[in-house]
């Protein structure tokens, strides 16, 4: 597996990593944090009983934690508005806080990808009351061997203190 380490200012943008790793592929994100439980196990666990920490929000009735799946950003499909528009509302850099130990983005090998669930199925089974991420979200059946992950990138990034996001925290401190 190749690993990249990168580190970024808060107020720069990830587009350049977007389009340079991680267009047309399919990857997972996880806490930095997470990490060695991740290594120790040798693979990415599905987290069929909620006990395992989420990296984004709630997932009590995720769809595809509901079927015993990891779920996966997918960034095969060309880029068009509709697409542009479920990035933006789950953005993978997301769970990048600034000052935080940052995240792993996890790539997906495309051997594996055949055994993708899409997103659509949802509206196959009538389970649209369950939560999703349309157009960008996939499902991996079971768990991921490490074996099976093409690269590691670790992002972190750093507190800007010039930039409005960092004075706002630092305010509402006070």
């Amino acid at each position: 597996m190749k690993s990249i380490k990168i580190s970024r200012l808060e107020s720069d943008s990830l587009a350049d990593i977007e389009a340079t790793f991680l267009e047309g592929r399919v990857f997972h994100v996880t806490k930095r944090a997470y990490w060695p439980a991740i290594v120790t196990s040798g693979e990415l666990l599905v987290n069929e009983d909620g006990s395992l920490p989420t990296t984004f929000g709630c997932s009590h009735n995720s769809y595809f934690r509901n079927r015993k799946c990891i779920s996966v950003f997918d960034y095969r499909a060309p880029l068009d508005e509709t697409i542009r528009d479920f990035r933006s509302r789950c953005y993978p850099f997301q769970a990048a806080e600034p000052g935080s130990e940052g995240i792993v983005i996890l790539v997906l090998s495309p051997s594996i990808h055949n055994k993708l669930i899409p997103w659509a199925r949802c509206k196959e089974e009538n389970a649209q009351s369950e939560m999703i991420v349309p157009y960008i979200e996939a499902g991996f059946p079971g768990t991921i061997s490490l074996d099976h992950i093409d690269m590691a990138i670790f992002l972190r990034r750093e507190e800007d203190p010039s930039c409005r996001m960092y004075i706002m925290r630092q305010s509402s401190k006070e």
